[in-house]
């Protein structure tokens, strides 16, 4: 049975339901998926929730039951349009903007682009990736543990908090020679490091307060939370320090000194260890990848943070000494990184398993498969500046950032937020448009910004052509941001779905197994058995009635719809009478 039918005809089931995460998604009605999908989403036994189900059916709903959504009920919506605006602004814009002008100049590493460059790297990292991850953990995480927010009041002004202190330090960035806006700058950069840790408080508030017991992702989680913070403090240091440098060497020697360390705290440890996590609580429940074994995840933590750590610590060292030995350690944490992001890849089975396909899927495959690439690069940069006999390619350098940026934080970003956003919103699968436009953009824009920029070393054409990359991939993520916004915007449906559908021989097939699925057992014993088959639920019942069905299979109408509402009669819930709710594959 979908969710919907259930809460429309036995709306008791609420305190069930959200007993086991459901709490306001997808509307009165609940989100339209199958109570199948429910249970695997949710990591809940079917058998025991098909039984409380069954035993709630037949009481009489309290009032307290209504639907009444509360502040944390649709809370990922104001992040997520933060995170939308922020990248038509100072984030995916301005870059192009930057990268238009670097390329007309055909140079990557101008020191007079460093504040605006600085002031678009801020916004994506505090604007774009902060406000998706932050509206996420804060829809899912209470639900993924089967507990409320904790705080959600604190949570929700937290946003506009946020937002001002956003755009204040990002400004900051472009003017920093300004004595106002350099005091501006780090009130501001104060600011976002209290929200973030605030954040990171309230969610381990709300894990700690859940009565479920701990699970291996959550390991990333706090490991990802403690980087976020760091990453936060480090860029407020950063800008305080930076006001202070004038001339050219002061500056190279600071951003070739702090630069590296600074991104990867921001990318590797914060953005990277968090999409490690909740990707494990996230593919295998949501999509049915295979699940991470306990061991697995655990080594692939320890790896991933002790390379992030040592790939700090090791660059770091070797700016200062100069000794090989450090290089060596560098190159290793480099090549740690890559075998976590292998092993977990492979874990899941992401290019391998047959698992339920819909629009997002394939932006997450390809969000793997460009951290893949992008880490090899990466490796590979020591290889690339011997056999240029060169020190250091910002080519090369920003090419393989952009891989890991755009091609895997953003993907993930993309493919994560189009699957969420409709089911919480009460949107039915086929209310949703493909997206396979944007996602052509974005990973062709992605692949053209990699290679064309790396050519940027040796060939002078390729600037023009890297720069048009940047326009390809804000194209498709407007493509894809129109179409979450008018999710966001979708008012779920609360009318009774129960009633409305007359069974006679004008009702589409479709109409009846949906508001009645316990005909579909009359369905069957009158010989249609593609009642069964997904594909002919979602596609044939719903373009034919019950009278052309009828025809088709040489079955006497008359008799099929006595049968059809005869079982809908019996099903009404009496006392005593034992409710069979269905966890059977229905449309989803």
């Amino acid at each position: 049975m979908m969710v919907p039918a259930i809460l429309s005809r036995y709306p008791a089931c609420r305190k069930v339901l959200d007993r086991y995460g459901l709490k306001g998604c997808g509307g009165p009605l609940g989100p339209a998926e199958t109570l199948e999908f429910f249970a695997r989403a949710h990591r809940v036994d079917e058998a025991r929730l098909i039984r409380e189900l069954e035993e709630a059916a037949q009481e009489v709903p309290a009032a307290s039951l209504a639907y009444s959504p509360g502040p944390a009920d649709t809370i990922y919506r104001r992040f997520f349009k933060a995170g939308i605006a922020t990248m038509f602004t100072f984030g995916c814009v301005l870059g192009g903007i930057n990268l238009a002008i670097m390329a007309a100049r055909h140079e990557l590493a101008s020191l007079d682009m460093r504040a605006i460059t600085w002031a678009h790297a801020h916004a994506q990292v505090a604007g774009w990736v902060t406000f998706f991850v932050m509206g996420f953990a804060y829809q899912a995480i209470p639900r993924f543990k089967f507990t409320s927010l904790w705080g959600p009041r604190l949570a929700v002004w937290s946003l506009p908090v946020m937002a001002v202190a956003l755009t204040l330090r990002t400004l900051a960035d472009i003017w920093i020679a300004n004595p106002a806006w350099s005091v501006t700058g780090r009130i501001a950069g104060a600011v976002e490091t209290a929200v973030v840790a605030l954040f990171a408080w309230i969610i381990t508030k709300t894990i700690r307060k859940s009565t479920q017991p701990s699970e291996p992702y959550e390991k990333f989680l706090f490991a990802a939370l403690a980087w976020m913070v760091a990453a936060f403090a480090f860029d407020l240091w950063i800008f305080t320090k930076s006001g202070s440098i004038g001339g050219y060497k002061p500056w190279v020697q600071f951003i070739g000194l702090w630069d590296a360390p600074w991104r990867d705290a921001q990318l590797l440890g914060f953005a990277g260890g968090m999409i490690l996590g909740v990707s494990q609580r996230f593919l295998p429940f949501i999509y049915g990848f295979r699940e991470v074994p306990a061991r697995t995840s655990r080594m692939v933590f320890y790896l991933w943070n002790l390379s992030v750590g040592g790939n700090i610590l090791a660059y770091s060292m070797l700016i200062r000494t100069r000794r090989p030995v450090w290089g060596i350690a560098l190159e290793l944490s480099i090549f740690g990184l890559f075998a976590a992001m292998a092993v977990l890849v492979r874990a899941f089975r992401l290019f391998s398993a047959r698992v339920e396909a819909d629009r997002s899927l394939p932006f997450l495959r390809a969000a793997f498969g460009w951290a893949l690439v992008a880490l090899a690069l990466f490796a590979l940069l020591p290889a690339y500046t011997a056999a240029r006999h060169v020190v250091f390619s910002h080519a090369y350098f920003g090419g393989y950032r952009h891989a890991f940026t755009v091609g895997f934080i953003s993907m993930m970003i993309v493919g994560v937020s189009s699957k969420i956003v409709p089911v919480l919103g009460g949107l039915d699968p086929r209310q949703v448009r493909s997206l396979r436009v944007a996602f052509w953009l974005l990973n062709v824009g992605n692949g053209m910004r990699v290679l064309f920029q790396i050519l940027t070393d040796t060939q002078a054409w390729a600037f023009p052509v890297m720069a048009v990359s940047a326009w390809v991939e804000v194209t498709g993520l407007t493509i894809w941001a129109v179409d979450l916004w008018r999710s966001m915007n979708h008012a779920p449906e609360s009318r009774t779905i129960s009633g409305q559908v007359s069974i006679d021989a004008q009702t589409k097939v479709a109409d009846v197994i949906d508001c009645h699925p316990e005909t579909r057992l009359v369905f069957l014993r009158f010989g249609f058995t593609l009642i069964d088959n997904p594909v002919a639920r979602r596609v044939f019942a719903r373009s034919i009635s019950i009278e052309q069905a009828c025809r088709l299979k040489h079955v006497d109408c008359t008799e099929f719809l006595a049968a059809l509402r005869a079982s809908v009669h019996v099903s009404v819930p009496a006392p005593n009478v034992l409710i069979h709710i269905s966890a059977g594959a229905g449309p989803s």
